[in-house]
């Protein structure tokens, strides 16, 4: 069993110290993702601390899972969901998941391209996502900076494994639709999602 199962184990059963554990090695990783939804950090900070508090309040309920990290990806992006869906209800008008953005950039890892190429093919490339759907960007993000698995991808979406895939393939497609050919195999490459 890893350290990362045994913590979750550890924190199911009353350990303060395990979930600390577990808050402090993914509470950077869900607020990036939060911040694919919406710039705001009050949300995705009340989203992230609902959810831990949550967790220990519901401890003995909690069943074992295979992947923590998967357990928290799926929790946290219901919670962001509910509450991005929530907060303009107050104000008057309903916003469904369809509407909520979902925004994606390249990387850091460029040395092997001028930073005047990389500028432009920052442009292409947010021009070509803004023709794909928000779902689309999504599991591009859970794929290739998340390196989730497709059952993982799956569960977090709450779509079967065979609409992951045809997810996939469609947002590679529109990116490969959308961009040269040379400028989509660059992305590819910055983006590691080469063994496409």
């Amino acid at each position: 069993m890893s350290d990362e199962l045994k913590a979750w184990n550890d924190f199911r059963y009353g350990d303060e110290t395990a979930l600390k554990l577990i808050f402090n090695t993914y509470y950077y990783p869900l607020f990036n993702y939060g911040h694919k939804f919406t710039p705001d950090d009050h949300i995705i900070e009340d989203v992230i601390q609902d959810l831990f508090i949550k967790l220990w309040s519901d401890r003995e309920v909690i069943k074992e899972t295979s992947s923590v990290k998967n357990y928290l990806y799926k929790a946290f992006r219901r919670r962001l969901i509910r509450k991005l869906n929530y907060a303009p209800k107050i104000m008057g008008f309903p916003m469904m998941e369809e509407k909520i953005q979902f925004d994606i950039e390249l990387g850091h890892d460029h040395s092997m391209i001028s930073q005047e190429r990389i500028h432009s093919i920052q442009h292409k490339l947010s021009a070509a996502l803004e023709k794909m759907t928000p779902r689309q960007r999504e599991i591009i993000h859970l794929r290739y900076y998340e390196e989730m698995e497709f059952e993982e991808i799956a569960e977090v979406l709450q779509l079967s494994v065979k609409d992951t895939y045809k997810l996939l393939y469609r947002a590679i497609d529109s990116l490969k639709k959308h961009l040269p050919r040379f400028d989509y195999l660059i992305i590819l490459y910055l983006l590691k999602i080469s063994r496409i």
